[in-house]
């Protein structure tokens, strides 16, 4: 169940980051989507003031005085005009209320829907699906995402009781087992559910670098070959998949948005740091100089990333400065 919690808790991150990504980019060509185009400009001018914010992050937000009693018996729903609510409260705010858009909910399942057919080409392409079975599978891999996300997100609901936490993750349990016999079912072969598996081992990275690996290193003038593609995935999973004690207790800790502080997001950090000079002193086995300065480049890019999803994070859900 531990494994489960800080699995959740990658997948929520990579929810954020990608609806950050998602709002940063000109709206497709989908008359589905036309109707969202103006909520989208508003949501691209709320993410660029949420950089700016987080740029600026003063140290501290001026003390606000408490309603007197009296004032709250004659109006409990008051709410403080516009003007004196904090910008991140305001920014939280509407970005929460377009998470319940249904039409932007299905733009961001779209969104997935492609990281799942680029993510997994090479696993559809080795199982030899027909096209109607690659559909359906696709079909299963992408609604198993939409319920990893929603529960993902559910997790960083700070009101939350640890019996409500705990019932979140038994049912992502639950979830995940019936995903798996669907999915071992439809492929009725040990030899490719095995294949699958061991693809899956590595989602995280795979998913990271077709978002942004793989278009670094081809800018470079040096990209990858399939075989170092496979052997940095592999490497970087391998890193990942055996923390130290203090990186484990640390990422499960920040599951919990209530623990998103700047001093754990720091100590993240410093770890994730410490994960990547293991995978660069280890890639120069297989990579070039030059690449290795490519891969440097990739690292420090998603630890930026990863801070400013985090960020967005509470921001997002919890309506507070991170």
């Amino acid at each position: 169940m531990k494994a489960l919690t800080l699995f959740f808790a990658a997948t929520t991150l990579v929810s954020l980051i990608s609806l950050a990504w998602l709002l940063g980019t000109p709206a497709p060509a989908d008359p589905r989507v036309a109707k969202l185009e103006t909520e989208l400009k508003e949501a691209r001018l709320t993410i660029a003031q949420m950089r700016r914010d987080l740029a600026a992050r003063p140290a501290s937000l001026p003390a606000t005085p408490a309603p007197s009693p009296k004032t709250l018996q004659a109006s409990p729903a008051i709410e403080a005009p516009a003007a004196t609510r904090s910008p991140q409260a305001t920014t939280a705010g509407a970005l929460r209320e377009m998470l319940k858009n249904p039409a932007m909910r299905d733009l961001l399942g779209q969104q997935q829907a492609v990281q799942i057919e680029t993510g997994y080409a090479r696993l559809f392409e080795y199982l030899k699906l027909s096209d109607e079975e690659k559909a359906h599978f696709k079909k299963l891999l992408v609604e198993r995402a939409k319920t990893e996300a929603d529960l993902g997100l559910k997790l960083l609901d700070s009101s939350l009781t640890p019996e409500q936490r705990s019932q979140i993750i038994a049912e992502g349990e639950k979830n995940k087992k019936a995903y798996d016999e669907t999915i071992r079912g439809f492929l009725n072969d040990e030899s490719d559910w095995g294949a699958f598996q061991k693809y899956e081992s590595t989602r995280p990275e795979r998913t990271q670098f077709e978002t942004m690996g793989r278009s670094l290193f081809t800018a470079s003038g040096e990209p990858l070959s399939t075989q170092q593609e496979d052997q940095l995935i592999d490497l970087m999973a391998q890193v990942r998949q055996n923390p130290t004690p203090e990186q484990s207790q640390l990422a499960r800790a920040m599951s919990n948005p209530a623990q998103m502080t700047d001093a754990n997001l720091k100590s993240l950090l410093e770890f994730q740091r410490a994960s990547n000079a293991r995978i660069l002193q280890q890639a120069a086995g297989f990579l070039s100089p030059e690449q290795l300065k490519t891969l440097q480049a990739y690292q420090e890019q998603t630890l930026g990333t990863m801070e400013s999803g985090y960020r967005m994070g509470t921001m997002l859900l919890q309506g507070r400065k991170p």
